[in-house]
């Protein structure tokens, strides 16, 4: 898993919600420090990564850019996230998760038809 820092005055965590939900709640392996995914980012989009945003520069260069374990906690809501997108669907950003959310949900429909 790739982790990127952004300075911000309100602590978030992003995603790209078709592989992260909104709501998806997880832990670093190597601190033990728990985070809920609910934001998304542009540059998130299609990719394995999530932005932990600290409230200051400092505090964002000491963590930097890292590449770490983590263990999901529990997964957050597809419907959820289709719900929040659905009204900024004209925005490329939200539209791409929009569009993978639901191939994702055709793929699973279709695996539980042959079984």
């Amino acid at each position: 898993m790739h982790f990127s820092q952004v300075a911000q005055p309100n602590p978030r965590r992003a995603s790209d919600w078709s592989r992260f939900p909104l709501g998806t709640r997880f832990k670093i392996v190597e601190t033990a420090e728990e985070y809920v995914i609910d934001d998304y980012g542009t540059a998130l989009v299609g990719t394995n990564t999530i932005d932990l945003y600290k409230p200051s520069r400092l505090e964002m260069k000491r963590w930097g850019v890292r590449h770490v374990d983590i263990d999901i906690l529990q997964w957050g809501s597809e419907e959820q996230s289709i719900k929040v997108l659905k009204p900024r669907a004209k925005h490329t950003t939200p539209r791409r998760m929009l569009i993978a959310l639901a191939s994702k949900k055709k793929s699973s429909q279709l695996a539980d038809r042959e079984l």
